[in-house]
This record gives structure tokens, C-alpha cells and sequence, in this order.
């Protein structure tokens, strides 16, 4: 009989070895679904900002795309500012050219209207000339205010002139 007992009592013993085992074997498993459900989480996590991340990248080759176009705009608009910048300086020295020609120009009318003034026969001296000067400028007013009046029966008698004549 002892040795039944022996036996019996090794048995308890590797029946609490075997219970121990197996207490022991499911906390690790535990542990294992635990490490488990927190690398699927952080798993998920990564993915959704893997996601955000890569729509980032997105946003952002997009917009270096934008800023590509913009850039070649930008070096167009260039060009164009260089040659509207040319032309600019080239119509500069025209106006410039041509403004000096109308300056001689004027001057020469103006000295050739000061050097035969006095031959005009309307204007024998400056009171006549000023006096016609005049009267021409309030006729002008007055069609310029009626266009429908008919300005042809008037005639203009001035004093001055007649003692301007004399």
C-alpha cells in the first residue's frame, strides 16, 4: 500500500504542479491577449495617423505642385515685365526725341509769328488784335451755349477798332 500512496501522493503533487502549470500557462496567455489587444490598438492608432500622414503628403505634394505653377507664372510674368520694362524705355526716348522736335517746332511758329505779327492785316497792332481776339472768344461762348442760334446776321462794330484804325 505504500507504494500506492507513493504514487497517489506524486500524483497530487504533479496534479499541483500540473494546476500550478496550467494557473501559470493562462496568465501568460492572458498577458499574451492583453500585449495582444494593445499592439492592435496601437496598430490602429499608427494606421489612422499613417493615414493623416499620407493625406498630408498629399496636401503637400499638391501644393508643391501649385507653388511649381506659380513659380513658372511668376518667371513669365518676369519676362513679360522685362520687355514691357524695354519697351517703356524705349518709347521714353521717343517721347523724348519727339518732345524736343515739338519744342523747335514751337519755337520756330512762335518766333515766326512774333516776326510777321505786324504784317496780318486784321491785326495792324496789339489793341485791334486783342479787341478781334476777344469778340472771336464771346462769339465762340455763346455758339458753344446755343448750338441752334444762327449766328451769321451778326456783325461786330466796335469803337476801338475804328480809333485803332485811325
Amino acid at each position: 500500500m505504500r507504494p500506492m500512496i507513493d504514487e497517489r501522493d506524486k500524483l497530487k503533487k504533479d496534479l499541483e504542479v500540473a494546476k500550478f502549470d496550467v494557473a501559470e500557462f493562462s496568465k501568460r496567455c492572458n498577458l499574451a491577449n492583453q500585449a495582444q489587444k494593445i499592439t492592435a490598438k496601437a496598430f490602429d492608432k499608427a494606421n489612422t495617423q499613417r493615414e493623416g500622414v499620407m493625406d498630408r503628403i498629399t496636401q503637400l505634394e499638391e501644393a508643391n505642385a501649385q507653388r511649381k505653377r506659380l513659380m513658372d507664372k511668376i518667371a513669365q510674368l518676369e519676362k513679360m515685365v522685362e520687355s514691357l520694362r524695354a519697351k517703356c524705355y524705349d518709347l521714353n526716348g521717343e517721347n523724348l526725341s519727339l518732345k524736343s522736335e515739338t519744342d523747335e517746332a514751337v519755337k520756330a511758329i512762335v518766333e515766326d509769328f512774333r516776326s510777321h505779327f505786324e504784317f496780318t492785316p486784321n491785326y495792324e497792332n496789339f489793341q485791334t488784335f486783342y479787341i478781334n481776339f476777344g469778340a472771336r472768344q464771346v462769339l465762340t461762348k455763346v455758339n458753344e451755349l446755343y448750338p441752334n442760334l444762327d449766328l451769321s446776321t451778326i456783325e461786330v462794330d466796335y469803337p476801338a477798332l475804328e480809333e485803332a484804325k485811325d
